[in-house]
């Protein structure tokens, strides 16, 4: 099939007819003429658009006509050269004057234009231009003589008198152009862009139309024609965006809309014998407001308006400049034609303005002005100012102290610098470092204080919610508040929770606050190193500010809240001081009722606030600010306490954070050990944590993929549900995750002479700490290496001379004759500490008897020179590292039987846990081969 204009091909009827009114509707339409006439004279033309020789010649007559009764009306009168005889303005040249009285003038109201210039032009009769497309050279050729090449091929003064007008269209969702008014409209959706780089760009078109839409896929039924009178172009990162600066011509109904271009008819206003007295009435409300009104041009208009009784006009001028009409309003004020409706409707607009409170700034503006709320921006700031219906930043703050309770004492002294405020000019430097110091003092809660009951049922029933093991810090917890209860009060002690990272130091202190009924304020200290961040700046200093304690009351908004001052342990002391020794006075229960900020400068009373400290390790913190605090110490967690936290807490909580219903997702226990043995190496179960959000993430992917669009579909029929993983999956999903530390342990198997497993506590927890001891032909020269720091070396010492002094008793071959050299791995790694003296001791021993020591046995603990093995720290994060790296027995001191006793249950029915009291029972323990009948 072949297009009847182009000729092009298609397959079917449909899209033949498809194409042809796309493509060729408008060429079609272009070619039946319609009728046009002239504003000036009302003669009428038959032309196709309106450019024909004919309609052009005619134009360029009129404006002769027009300049020619312009220089004799200024002759006339001695006027200024290029002087508007309409509205006085004076042009810098005669191309300006032009301008400025064709955009301004006539096309907004050509015809008050005429009558006021008496332009009187000869025409010939009515005739049709068979020769349209010769004549298009000579038509623009006669524009640009006429108009220069600004306006070119453009004849606005000629209105369409046909039933249609044929019009490129833009479209806005919000701002509405009635006849009269002027508006830039912002061009940024890709419709209207092109529109405006075909049709306004190149000149070929100075009349659009505006459409308005209600919705997406709806659109007003009316429209409005309008003049352009500048196209700005912006350019922001290769964005280009257009503003269209337009005038208001008459109303349009759009009956048809292409791409680009509409078929509109347009809608002329109706009036009858009431239209005079609703006018006149009118004129007596908005009166008022054309005589006070500061915006010149807008108020020239309205007053010839009002004096040539043109209501209809005057009205569309008077609603264009209302501020407080929605939208909707508008729309359906422009599509009404009826004169009297409009009258009668902006009439009802202004009465609901005047009579609402909501829009009254102030007792001493004028009704009417406080109703309109025009579009006047510095008008209306004249007023304010001039009636105080502005409130300054000095008087706000002034009110707001005055209605404060502030304590004895501080209230003369605020006032006071608010009386020293007042007189200063606002031009002072101190004048702002004052307001705000009175702002901080003014939004500070000094006597706000929550009310709040200290109930333990509850409190306990929180903490065994959201936490799990840690039967002795719960405890604690419970005991700290029995006494807060009794005391009434929570000035007293300290508690600091110590701990490795992730096992819950900070929401155990959430829960605490929870339970109190208290608000919850984290204060972070790590890497502060100045001590005005925590007592604030002077107010000498520029740029100062209170320090994180003032700021945290202030943002919490009551005196009494739980602050947790987290990782205590990572405060630095520098040049400016030391934030440690800045925390005594606030944690001191002695002094804290009058803490003294730098910036604030007055005491503030800090002992209903409820502090709580956070550490990692405690050896960081200062022995001052140590003796403060009562610590909690937090251990880690094991496989099973793990598994249950796992299953109880981070399993839904991440299955809530990635929108998954918890009937979509199956993640058993197998699956869940298998990342705690397999992905995980610490005492926390942020890591754990973590990979059960990788799982979340990979059921949520092929959630979304069987979904498709509809997330919110109840059946999901491509894919079997709830979705099973199983540790095959665990594998899958967490490729190249795999930690490697087990595979260590496991290679070193089985021990050779002189090889054991240590173990060692650090910031992240216990961990396995391998030791290795070699010997050569030498002097008993001993060598470390692996960044040992001075206290372990010492007890490489005292292992090497006990072992020398015992050799005999112990039928032992002495080292003396050997070079010793020790290793510890990872020697990137600084380490130093009193609990590796029984692992060295017996790596010492199994190399002097050249006998491997057990490789499925962990030992830690400290020895002394007489054989005596001591007491050591981290018993649970030890035994739990040696859980973890699938050890089954670990070698302790006797000392510490009653950290051993707290253990769980299914750890010591699991770890086989060996106490001894001396050297010779660490050797016997250790080796493999028991040979020797002394031990």
């Amino acid at each position: 099939m072949e297009c009847r204009h182009c000729c092009r091909t298609f397959t079917t009827v449909k899209e033949v007819r498809e194409h042809e009114r796309v493509s060729h509707e408008e060429k079609v339409r272009r070619k039946q003429p319609q009728r046009w006439k002239c504003t000036y004279c009302h003669l009428e033309f038959l032309s196709r658009h309106g450019r024909d020789s004919h309609v052009v010649t005619h134009f360029s007559n009129v404006m002769d006509e027009v300049w020619k009764s312009l220089d004799d009306m200024q002759h006339e009168v001695s006027a200024m050269l290029n002087e508007c005889p309409i509205c006085s303005c004076v042009m810098g040249s005669r191309k300006s004057f032009r301008m400025h009285v064709i955009h301004r003038h006539l096309i907004i109201d050509p015809e008050t234009f005429i009558s006021k210039t008496n332009v009187k032009v000869e025409v010939k009769e009515e005739v049709e231009d068979p020769l349209y497309e010769r004549n298009l050279e000579a038509d623009a050729t006669t524009l640009r003589r006429s108009l220069g090449p600004r306006d070119s091929l453009s004849l606005p003064f000629f209105t369409n008198c046909s039933m249609t007008l044929e019009l490129p269209i833009v479209f806005v969702a919000n701002g509405v152009v009635l006849p009269g008014a002027s508006l830039k409209l912002p061009i940024r959706s890709k419709n209207n862009m092109g529109t405006v780089e075909k049709y306004l760009l190149d000149k070929s078109s100075k009349t659009i139309a505006v459409g308005y839409r209600l919705s997406q896929e709806k659109m007003f039924e009316a429209a409005t024609q309008v003049a352009v009178q500048q196209v700005t172009c912006w350019t922001f990162n290769s964005h280009v965006q257009y503003t269209l600066h337009v005038v208001g011509l008459q109303r349009i109904s759009v009956d048809r809309i292409s791409t680009s271009t509409c078929v509109a008819t347009p809608l002329r206003d109706v009036t009858d014998e009431k239209t005079a007295t609703l006018g006149e009435e009118f004129l007596k409300i908005v009166k008022p407001f054309i005589e006070k009104s500061d915006n010149v041009e807008i108020t020239v208009q309205l007053k010839r308006l009002a004096e040539e009784k043109n209501f209809g006009a005057l009205v569309d001028l008077f609603v264009s400049q209302l501020k407080n009409v929605s939208y909707v309003q508008q729309l359906e004020f422009l599509a009404s034609r009826d004169v009297n409706a409009r009258l009668q409707l902006c009439s009802q607009w202004i009465e609901d303005q005047i009579s609402s409170t909501r829009s009254v700034p102030s007792s001493g503006t004028s009704s009417l002005q406080k109703a309109l709320a025009l579009k006047d921006p510095q008008s209306w700031k004249k007023v304010s100012r001039s009636t105080g219906g502005h409130k300054s930043p000095v008087q706000a703050v002034e009110e707001k102290l005055k209605q404060m309770a502030l304590p004895e004492g501080i209230q003369d002294k605020v006032m006071g610098e608010v009386e020293r405020l007042k007189s200063m000019n606002a031009t002072q430097s101190e004048h702002n470092v004052l307001l705000n110091w009175l702002e901080l003092v003014a939004a500070l809660p000094w006597n706000v204080s929550e009310n709040t009951e200290i109930d333990l049922i509850k409190a306990r029933t929180i903490l065994e919610a959201s936490h799990d093991a840690m039967d002795d810090v719960k405890q604690r917890v419970l005991e700290h508040l029995a006494v807060c209860k009794l005391n009434d009060s929570v000035n007293g002690v300290i508690l600091c929770f110590s701990g490795p990272p992730g096992i819950g130091k900070t929401s155990v202190a959430r829960a605490i606050a929870q339970s109190m009924g208290r608000k919850f304020q984290r204060v972070s200290l790590g890497g502060i190193r100045d001590e005005s961040d925590i007592r604030g700046h002077r107010r000498t200093y520029v740029a100062s500010m209170p320090g994180r304690i003032i700021e945290a009351l202030k943002t919490c908004r009551v005196n009494n809240p739980v602050i947790l001052l987290d990782e205590i342990d990572k405060l630095y002391a520098g040049n400016s001081g030391s934030p440690s020794a800045a925390l005594l006075e606030l944690l001191d229960p002695e002094q804290n009722n009058a803490f003294h900020d730098h910036y604030l400068n007055l005491p503030f009373d800090m002992s209903n606030v409820m502090f709580i400290a956070t550490a990692n390790d405690l050896s960081n913190v200062e022995p001052a600010l140590r003796d403060r605090l009562e610590i909690i110490e937090m251990s880690g967690y094991g496989l099973k306490e793990k598994l249950n936290i796992a299953r109880r807490h981070l399993r839904a909580r991440q299955l809530l954070k990635h929108g998954i219903c918890p009937d979509y997702l199956t993640l058993d226990d197998g699956a869940i050990e298998t990342i705690i043995e397999e992905y995980t190496m610490e005492a926390g179960v942020r890591q754990l944590e973590r990979h059960i959000a990788s799982v979340c993430r990979y059921a949520a992917l092929k959630l979304a993929e069987a979904c498709n669009d509809d997330v919110q579909a109840d059946v999901v029929p491509d894919l079997q549900l709830p979705i099973i993983v199983t540790p095959l999956h665990i594998h899958r999903i967490l490729r190249g995750k795999q930690m490697n530390r087990i595979k260590v342990v496991e290679s070193m198997r089985p021990l050779p002479p002189g090889v054991c497993f240590g173990l060692s506590v650090t910031a992240d927890g216990g961990r396995v700490m391998p030791i290795e001891a070699s010997k050569s032909d030498g002097n008993g020269k001993v060598t470390t290496t692996g960044k040992l720091g001075k206290v372990l070396e010492e007890s490489v010492h005292v292992a090497a001379a006990w072992l020398a002094s015992n050799a005999k008793r112990l039928e032992m071959t002495p080292l003396k004759n050997y070079d010793i050299h020790v290793h510890l791995p990872e020697g990137g790694i600084g380490k130093d500490g009193p609990s590796a003296g029984c692992g060295l001791a017996a790596a010492l021993a199994s190399l002097a008897t050249e006998t491997p020591l057990r490789s499925d046995t962990a030992i830690t603990g400290e020895i002394s020179l007489s054989g005596h093995v001591l007491p050591v720290g981290g018993i649970k994060e030890k035994v739990l590292a040696a859980q973890r790296e699938r050890l089954q027995r670990v070698v302790l001191p006797a000392a510490n039987r009653q950290q051993i006793e707290k253990l769980d249950d299914d750890v010591k029915r699991e770890m086989e846990l060996v106490l001894v009291e001396n050297i010779d029972q660490v050797i016997a323990a250790m080796l493999e081969n028991r040979l020797f009948s002394k031990l």
